[in-house]
């Protein structure tokens, strides 16, 4: 859906644009600098370690442990509490294992609604990825057992992934981190690491967190308090010339980190899978939601400097009115290199991680990414060359042809997914949720290939162990940060607009990409694990609003 669309839907009444939420938030500003201090808790204090899940086994090589999502009150200041969910009662805690591991966590659900745990990045069998048709009801708990195979060392993480209740648990703050470390790690030992969990989160004025607006549905809300590790602009001290290993998680719903560091360059060493070829230095560095980055910074050689690690301003498409913090500046940690004797830079290995491309592959696969608002012909697709892509099925492994035979026989295209379990903008389906969450969502869906999300329908089917080449179309006007379960994949080549193909330049094992309006991408990827993996945009409400497939794999 384009500006115009949007702008001549609102005037119709089909939206109602609330800022209850953010005008809440905003009302209490004016106290110190115009900031209400009970709200806001304090910046600049130091850099604290994310919380770790306590690991309950004295075996070694085991980690076996509970999780328990549940409501909790943080404070922010002395007068007021932020009402958040958290497992286990801590803000973005960590899970800290190594390649070969085992895990064993129970979930238990303390909720008042159905979750469930998705690990994120992590090759595990289809039972264990905590897809929304294995929830978790209210009261109840579900054990999620599994390996951490060779090749798995990354930072990923973990977060809800129920039918029609991420956005709202996502909001309230429920997500960790997943740190697999590899054997034996080839950084040199002098390069200081830390890790970094990137959140955001909106709260009324007595510290409730504040329902979805019709904004939030349309492009993936944006919470206007931004925490690293749960903190305000945290401070780091270092000596000058330090190494930081700077490993992030962009865990926002919605908010894209487009991270620049004053009087620095950023030299990338990894992604979401692991650890990359060759280290790849850059001037800035775009992190969508649900995206990880493994970063290299040399710290100045000043004393007593200051250098901010901040997120500046990124275009995606807003639609609807635009909340301030989109055109400025977000800052994220404080860097400060003390007074001492400056460190020596540190020497990298030539060959840091092993990214071996991907043979030819034995299927071809089209993916389109569109909005749909009721009402008008266009369906609200984008204005690329191509307005559908009715052969963007998969037959028999072969060419490129209508739905499987398995989807016609789940009933299929976009009307099945208004049913049952589908997806669009749907109801409450009595799984617990918010009602008035539900009534405050607009009548515009998110597609992949012209269906929502259903359930009980599969959109591909795949073998296991071949060779599949997806290329993914972005046919809308606004990015989508596309993420695929059950593998990872190398982005292989990339075409803008009317533009040419253009080869990747270096290869890396991704599990979620962003494509920029009318871009596509072609990607390639291999599912070792049998069973329905989900693929879909990480924007969270966007996911929930439909954009959200699932391909079968035998």
């Amino acid at each position: 859906m384009n500006r115009r669309d949007f702008l001549r839907y609102s005037a119709l009444g089909g939206l109602v644009l609330s800022s209850t939420g953010y005008m809440a938030f905003a009302a209490t500003r004016t106290q110190r600098h115009g900031m209400a201090p009970a709200l806001l808790p304090e910046g600049g204090q130091p850099l604290q370690p994310l919380p770790r899940i306590a690991n309950l086994s004295e075996t070694a090589g085991r980690f076996h442990s509970a999780l328990t999502p549940a409501p909790h009150a943080v404070p922010l200041g002395d007068e007021l509490e932020a009402r958040l969910w958290l497992y286990n009662g801590k803000v973005a805690p960590l899970i800290e294992v190594r390649e070969g591991d085992e895990l064993d966590i129970t979930l238990i659900n303390e909720l008042e609604q159905e979750t469930t745990v998705h690990w994120h990045g992590v090759p595990v069998p289809q039972a264990q990825d905590g897809a929304p048709w294995d929830a978790v009801a209210p009261g109840e708990s579900r054990r999620y057992h599994y390996t951490f195979p060779e090749g798995s060392a990354g930072l990923h993480w973990f977060h809800p992934h129920p039918h029609q209740g991420t956005a709202r648990q996502v909001a309230h703050g429920l997500a960790g981190a997943l740190l697999v470390r590899p054997p034996q790690d080839v950084l040199p030992m002098e390069v200081e690491e830390h890790l970094l969990v990137v959140s955001d989160l909106r709260l009324t004025a007595t510290g409730e967190v504040a329902p979805h607006t019709a904004e939030d549905w349309l492009n993936g809300r944006e919470g206007e308090l931004l925490l690293v590790n749960g903190q305000r602009e945290p401070r780091l001290d270092v000596a000058p010339g330090t190494t930081l290993r700077l490993r992030l998680i962009n865990a926002c719903a919605g908010r894209y980190l487009r991270l620049r560091l004053e009087e620095h360059e950023l030299t990338l060493i990894g992604t979401d899978g692991g650890l990359i070829e060759r280290p790849q230095p850059l001037e800035e560095l775009l992190i969508t939601p649900g995206e990880r980055a493994d970063l290299l910074v040399r710290v100045s050689e000043q004393v007593e400097g200051r250098f901010w690690l901040a997120s500046h301003p990124y275009e995606r498409g807003w639609m609807g009115d635009r909340p301030p913090h989109l055109d400025q500046v977000a800052p994220l940690l404080a860097i400060h290199t003390r007074n001492s004797g400056v460190q020596p830079a540190v020497t990298l290995p030539d060959r840091l991680g092993s990214v071996e491309p991907l043979v030819e592959p034995a299927v071809q696969r089209r993916v389109e990414l569109t909005e749909v608002m009721p009402g008008h012909d266009d369906n609200g697709a984008g204005h690329g060359e191509e307005g559908g892509m009715p052969d963007a099925g998969h037959d028999e492994h072969g060419g490129m042809s209508g739905a499987s035979d398995d989807h016609d026989a789940h009933g299929g295209g976009h009307g099945a997914a208004q049913n049952g379990h589908g997806g669009g903008h749907g109801n409450g389906h009595g799984n617990g949720h918010d009602m008035s969450e539900m009534a405050g969502r607009p009548e515009v869906d998110f597609l992949i290939n012209g269906r929502a999300f259903a359930m009980d329908e599969i959109l591909f089917e795949g073998r296991a162990g071949e060779v599949e080449e997806w290329e993914v179309f972005n046919n809308s006007h606004m990015d989508h940060p596309f993420h695929v379960h059950g593998t990872h994949f190398q982005v292989v080549a990339s075409r803008d607009g009317d533009g040419e193909w253009r080869e990747a330049p270096w290869l890396a094992w991704k599990d979620t990409v962003n494509l920029a309006p009318y871009q596509r991408l072609k990607l390639r990827m291999v599912f070792r694990e049998p069973g329905d993996w989900l693929f879909h945009c990480h924007i969270i409400e966007h996911e929930e609003l439909g954009m959200m497939a699932t391909i079968r794999v035998s």
